[in-house]
């Protein structure tokens, strides 16, 4: 069983590229990602693929927890993600938000991402 601190780094290495795979295993089946931009729920391995995706537009993808919480049931993740954009060499900085909801035996079931809403108008 991972730790929710081992859990923190596998996010970490999933988003800047490191490691895409690192964060899935501790998804449990069946596991959520809800998005505050949308207001939907998609499949958590689905997301992770996507979010493997972001080091084809930003090279140099570092990623920094803020603010590491445990809550009953979970943990809350503050994360900011820098990185240079490929296609206008101008400076990437996303700051990110996770309540994260696990099971006793600390597979994530559930992650609520409020998503920073100024990573698409970066790229322009």
């Amino acid at each position: 069983m991972a730790t929710h601190e081992e859990m923190v780094d596998a996010f970490g290495s999933a988003l800047d590229g490191s490691d895409p795979d690192a964060f899935v295993g501790a998804l449990a089946p069946g596991a959520i990602v809800w998005h505050n931009h949308d207001r939907k729920e998609v499949d958590a391995r689905e997301n992770m693929a996507g979010i493997g995706m972001l080091g084809q537009l930003v090279d140099g993808l570092t990623t920094e927890s803020l603010l590491f919480a445990p809550i009953d049931g979970g943990f809350v993740l503050q994360y900011v993600t820098r990185g240079t954009v490929k296609s206008n060499g101008n400076p990437f900085e996303m700051h990110n938000c996770l309540i994260v909801t696990t099971t006793d035996d600390g597979l994530i079931t559930r992650l609520d991402e409020y998503v920073d809403p100024t990573v698409g108008a970066q790229f322009a």
